[in-house]
C-alpha cells in the first residue's frame, strides 16, 4: 500500500478537476467559476481542448465565451482536430504559459484516439506531473481522465460480464476509473462491473453539474449539486466475473460503495473518508 501511495504522489502533481458533465452555464456556474479561480483568476491563461467533440468549433465557442464571462483574458483553443493536425502540433508552444487546459465533452474514444501517443499529451501530462498545469475535463474529458476508461456501456439492472466496453484512457490518474452523468444515466451497475474487472481501480461516478476536486495529496472534495459515488473493490471477497458467459450476471462480495455530497472529503491514497458532516467527526 505505502508503494502505491508513492506512486499516487509521483502522478499528481497539479490539482485536477473532473466535472460529471451538463455543469451549470447559466447561473451561478459555481464549478466553472472553481477552474478559473485554481488556473489563476483574471490573471489565467486557459487552452480549451475540443476534440472528443463532434462539433469542436462550436464547443469551444461556447466555453471561450463562459470564461471570457467569468474574467479571464488569455484564452487558446487548439484547434487541431484531426490526428494528423495533432501531431503537427507545437506542444511546447501551445502549452507556454497555461496556467490551465479544459477537457470539452463529447466521445472519449475520439479523444484518446486522437491524442493518445501524440507529442501534445505527452508535454501536457509532464506539466501536470510537475504542477505548471491545472487541469479539468467535462463528461468524456473527464472520462478520459483514467489510465482505464469506460467507453461504452448500457445501463442494467444486474451487473452483467459483457455490459461494458473498457479501453486505454490517458493515464492522467493511475488505478481509477471515472464514470459521469452518473445518477441521471442509472451507471451504478457498470461502474461495480468495471470496478470488478480489476478491483485494484477504485471507480469514482459523477453526477451532472457535479464535481471533484483532486488535490496533489489526494484529497477529493465534491463540489456542485449532485453525488459523488465512490466504489472500492479492494477488499472484495468473491469474485465470479470471470467464470460466468460473456452475457451472464456474476457475483461480487465485499465491495464498498460511498455516496458524497457537496463539501465532503476522500483520501484516494488511503481510500478513506476525511470528514463526514453531520454529527459524526473527522476519521
Amino acid at each position: 500500500m505505502l508503494l502505491e501511495k508513492r506512486h499516487y504522489r509521483e502522478e499528481i502533481g497539479s490539482e485536477i478537476l473532473i466535472i460529471g458533465g451538463a455543469e451549470d452555464k447559466l447561473n451561478e456556474r459555481h464549478i466553472l467559476r472553481k477552474f478559473v479561480e485554481m488556473s489563476g483568476g483574471s490573471r489565467a491563461s486557459v487552452l480549451i481542448v475540443p476534440v472528443p467533440s463532434d462539433f469542436p468549433l462550436v464547443t469551444a465557442t461556447l466555453y471561450k465565451g463562459l470564461f471570457e464571462n467569468l474574467g479571464i483574458k488569455n484564452i487558446k483553443v487548439l484547434e487541431a482536430t484531426s490526428r494528423q493536425e495533432i501531431l503537427e502540433v507545437d506542444a511546447e508552444a501551445v502549452l507556454k504559459n497555461i496556467t490551465g487546459v479544459f477537457l470539452t465533452g463529447g466521445d472519449q474514444m475520439r479523444l484518446s484516439s486522437l491524442i493518445g501517443g501524440t507529442e501534445f499529451l505527452t508535454e501536457l501530462k509532464l506539466k501536470v506531473r510537475k504542477g505548471k498545469i491545472i487541469l479539468a475535463g467535462s463528461s468524456a474529458g473527464a472520462a478520459s481522465m483514467s489510465s482505464t476508461m469506460i467507453v461504452r456501456g448500457e445501463p442494467s439492472v444486474q451487473p452483467l460480464k459483457d455490459s461494458i466496453r473498457l479501453c486505454p484512457g490517458l493515464g492522467i490518474l493511475k488505478n481509477i476509473i471515472i464514470d459521469q452523468h452518473f445518477t441521471q444515466r442509472a451507471r451504478l451497475t457498470r461502474l461495480i462491473t468495471a470496478v470488478s474487472y480489476n478491483p485494484e481501480n477504485l471507480g469514482i461516478g459523477i453526477d451532472e453539474d457535479t464535481a471533484i476536486h483532486i488535490t496533489k495529496e489526494g484529497v477529493l472534495e465534491v463540489l456542485g449539486t449532485g453525488t459523488v459515488t465512490i466504489i472500492d473493490g479492494s477488499k472484495i471477497s468473491y469474485n465470479t466475473i470471470s467464470e460466468v458467459h460473456e452475457s451472464a450476471p456474476f457475483s461480487v462480495m465485499g465491495i464498498e460503495v460511498n455516496i458524497l455530497s457537496s463539501g465532503v472529503r476522500y483520501n484516494i491514497f488511503t481510500r478513506k473518508p476525511l470528514e463526514i458532516v453531520g454529527n459524526y467527526s473527522q476519521l
